[in-house]
């Protein structure tokens, strides 16, 4: 779970794309869909929906912020040009 909730921003952050916003809206369900299935983990409990709601929302989020800061300073902006003058 922490594993999804870190790897939708950081694709988002170095894609710079805006259809990774599409990795949270289909990997939540997916993750919850595995769940139910017992394919990984022990199930679900009481009031999973709510859950897999809240955590497709976050996932969304961070991921759109993660895009746009991406997009707000380009790549190679900060790139380092050797030591200090001192």
């Amino acid at each position: 779970m922490v594993a999804l909730l870190i790897a939708f921003p950081f694709l988002g952050l170095v894609s710079c794309r805006w259809s990774a916003l599409l990795l949270p809206l289909v990997g939540w369900p997916l993750f919850y869909l595995g769940l139910n299935q017992a394919w990984w983990g022990y199930g679900t409990g009481d009031g999973w929906q709510f859950a897999a709601v809240l955590l497709t929302v976050i996932g969304v989020g961070s991921t759109a912020i993660a895009i746009a800061v991406a997009r707000t300073f380009p790549r190679g902006q900060f790139k380092s040009h050797g030591p200090a003058a001192g």
